[in-house]
């Protein structure tokens, strides 16, 4: 078996995790974590791919781990991620007929179809139910009879310049991506009570630019709202107002609701009301979640896991792995939290089922083929 690297790329930095995955039995073997920042804040990684680029080959460096690696699961979230709701229906036949894997591939491209505009693509498809002769709300029908059949899917979707931007930013530091995963659902992966997997499950990841907040039930996310802030933007907004350097605004703002300086506690609750609204709108005409659960090293913002208790009215806990457990700073445990998720995601079989693209090596040749032209 081959080791697998899992890299989490945020706003502000580039988490990495390798695992060897085991032979025989599901699960891997953690060989080593690293927590890379930027040198300067990018937007989302899209403005300077070849920065993130560096920022990978940096962590894979500070793993310590001498074995190559040729590919990487990764896991992502972007300010300008959307969702919508979705729909559709396929027939099958005249008379009931089984139905089959293939026909719910069928529903699944209608359904994206409808979905997708010309510079979007698909992050993450969830099948919520489906329906057809007597049955209704079943998330996979596979076996049952029906001439006609339905489904209600949720689908979140990313600007295509910014899957291209983080293909290139991985492909730079010579890995091939595998796998592209959507961080906020690894959310329940990291959670220590396996029973909340069965829940409604309001997750809030807090980045450094955006805050994903969604609602999953019985494992699926079936809403979300993407706000363009965090706690980079906080920091901004405290400077801003406070006229004050960024390195001091940030300090003041991870210090949050405990922080002693006029003016910090009425720019927090100024910024704390865009989550407000994103966290009504998610629960909107929903039944109360059973638990809220934060992720995001932003998250670690003093006072903020008690604003969102207020907000919500349901205990809130802070999520980190517990391979983490070890780490001594809580901000590392958090922030390699969901790297580690993504290889636990993967590996959660006995089969490795990851491709492998014959192409890496080539475009690595035809890589080095135009620098060798350009500067040689």
């Amino acid at each position: 078996m081959r080791p697998l690297v899992a890299l989490d790329i945020g706003s502000t930095k580039v988490a990495c995790a390798i695992g060897l995955p085991h032979e025989h039995a599901p699960g891997f073997e953690l060989l080593g974590t690293s927590l890379v920042p930027y040198p300067a804040v990018p937007d989302a990684w899209v403005g300077d791919p070849l920065m993130v680029g560096r920022a990978i080959e940096q962590a894979l460096e500070a793993t310590a781990v001498s074995t190559d690696v040729d590919r990487a699961i990764v896991a992502m979230t972007h300010p300008s991620l959307a969702s919508e709701h979705v729909r559709t229906a396929v027939a099958l036949g005249d008379e009931p007929v089984t139905v089959r894997t293939h026909d719910l591939d069928r529903l699944q491209q209608s359904a994206l179809a409808q979905a997708l505009g010309v510079d979007r693509e698909p992050l993450l498809v969830e099948r919520l139910g489906c329906a057809g002769n007597g049955f209704e709300g079943v998330r996979d029908p596979c076996g049952l009879s029906a001439t006609r059949l339905l489904g209600d899917f949720h689908i979140v979707t990313m600007p295509t310049a910014a899957r291209r931007a983080l293909v290139q930013a991985v492909e730079s530091a010579g890995l091939e991506v595998s796998r592209l995963l959507y961080a906020l659902p690894l959310t329940l992966a990291i959670a220590a009570d396996a029973s909340q997997r069965h829940q409604r499950i309001l997750a809030i990841d807090v980045g450094g630019l955006n805050t994903d907040v969604g609602l999953m039930v019985e494992g699926a996310l079936r809403a979300l709202e993407v706000v363009p802030w965090g706690g980079v933007t906080l920091a901004s907004a405290i400077a801003k107002d406070l006229r004050v350097t960024m390195d001091q605004a940030a300090m003041w703002s991870l210090e949050g609701a405990a922080c002693r300086k006029p003016g910090v506690p009425q720019v927090l609750e100024r910024q704390w009301k865009l989550l407000q609204r994103a966290i009504d709108g998610v629960l909107k005409h929903q039944p109360q979640p059973d638990a809220v659960l934060l992720t995001g090293r932003a998250a670690l913002i003093d006072g903020f896991a008690e604003w969102v208790e207020q907000a919500t009215g349901v205990a809130a806990s802070l999520c980190r792995s517990a391979r983490t457990s070890e780490l001594a700073e809580l901000s590392r445990q958090v922030g390699l939290s969901t790297a580690i998720a993504a290889l636990e995601a993967v590996t959660s079989s006995a089969d490795d089922s990851l491709p492998r693209s014959p192409h890496l090596l080539n475009r690595l040749i035809h890589q080095t083929r135009t620098i060798l032209t350009e500067y040689f």
